[in-house]
């Protein structure tokens, strides 16, 4: 529990307009008593929220932690295909259930319902906990087999709250099946700490990355030097899993 209060705590000051402003209000404060200080400091700050918001800063931090997709093979020399939830959405009126998933992890599971379909008796395994009054893994097993008509067999890890817990359910659940080699699915700029984190949890995860980021802006010269909300929620996006990385590394 005391990892997740420091990665957050770290997340929340890497977010690039709280860390920007965080330093101009430093530099407006010191100003008074060290002009020359603190008006470098408060130039520090300005520049940098520039630099975070550019989509060409988005992109190569991104790129950074993106890992190759899966390679032809390597499928099937796994035992089961374990995908990530990355979110779900309790306001689903519009089904039955009353909950639908996010975006990031119906991107995930469109990419499990692929690899399914070349491998129908693969075991997969789905993970994530308590959300409101759902539980992740259920609902993205509901998904599998109801909107993308998966007919794989499917265990479901419900218990996680985070990537690390993730991880650690899920290696629970396996080792004990004796299962250790995994095709593990999720989102290209989350796999880094996801391969981290399994590894770490005695298992042998093999990374099957999906939705790899694309920015048109950052390779038009024109565009990729002006700033965009887009781009400065992917740096802190990336930020998040930097801090995320090393500290439960």
């Amino acid at each position: 529990m005391s990892l997740i209060i420091v990665h957050r705590l770290l997340q929340s000051l890497a977010f690039p307009p709280l860390n920007s402003i965080l330093a101009m209000i430093l530099g407006l404060l010191i100003l008074r008593f060290f002009r020359k200080t603190g008006f470098t400091i408060l130039i520090i700050g300005i520049l940098s929220l520039y630099i975070q918001s550019l989509p060409i800063t988005a992109y190569i931090l991104t790129k950074s932690r993106e890992l190759p997709p899966l390679i032809a093979g390597q499928l099937k020399a796994n035992d089961a295909i374990v995908v990530i939830g990355g979110g779900i959405n309790g306001n689903g009126f519009e089904y039955e259930s009353g909950v639908s998933v996010s975006r990031s992890t119906l991107i995930r599971l469109q990419y499990t319902a692929f690899l399914a379909k070349k491998h129908p008796k693969k075991l997969i395994v789905t993970s994530g906990g308590y959300t409101g009054k759902f539980r992740e893994g259920d609902v993205m097993k509901d998904v599998l087999i109801n909107s993308f008509g998966v007919k794989n067999p499917i265990l479901v890890e419900n218990d996680s709250r985070n990537t690390k817990e993730n991880a650690e359910f899920v290696a629970k659940l396996l080792l004990n099946k004796n299962i250790h080699n995994i095709i593990l699915i999720t989102e290209a700029y989350h796999m880094q700490r996801s391969m981290m984190l399994f590894k770490k949890y005695g298992l042998n995860p093999t990374s099957a990355s999906t939705n790899y980021y694309s920015n048109i802006n950052a390779i038009i010269p024109s565009l990729s030097m002006i700033p965009s909300a887009d781009a400065m929620q992917q740096v802190s996006t990336i930020y998040h899993e930097i801090v995320g990385y090393y500290v439960y590394k």
